[in-house]
């Protein structure tokens, strides 16, 4: 298979939100390793542009995820209940992005900030 076969096989399977057996058997048996390889890569590129990580502590009312949806409508969210890591806050991860609004983050760049002025 060329590369570009691969990497629009690849983004089918994303755009479809899943894999059949039949598919995935048939990837197995015909894909050489090298091609395996690329089609994972590729897979995997398209699945972390495609998704957004949504990382909260408490409890993420369904206004606050109605309002997260609308900053992302083209993207698939992923919700993950984190309280020790983010404390109080919520962080995002998207691609190669990270917005990070929580109390532990501003903590650490007000001690940046303080320490470097010192």
């Amino acid at each position: 298979m060329k590369k570009q076969q691969i990497k629009q096989l690849a983004l089918s399977i994303v755009e479809q939100g899943d894999i059949s057996g039949d598919v995935s058997q048939w990837i197995f048996n015909n894909l050489q390793k090298s091609e395996l390889k690329l089609f994972v890569n590729y897979l995997s590129s398209i699945l972390k542009e495609a998704t957004v990580v949504v990382k909260y502590a408490g409890d993420a009312s369904p206004v606050i995820k109605n309002k997260i949806q609308k900053m992302f409508p083209d993207k698939k969210l992923v919700y993950i209940r984190d309280d020790e890591e983010i404390g109080a806050g919520i962080r995002f991860e998207f691609g190669d992005y990270i917005l990070d609004y929580t109390v532990t983050n501003m903590i650490l760049k007000i001690i940046k900030n303080i320490r470097e002025s010192l």
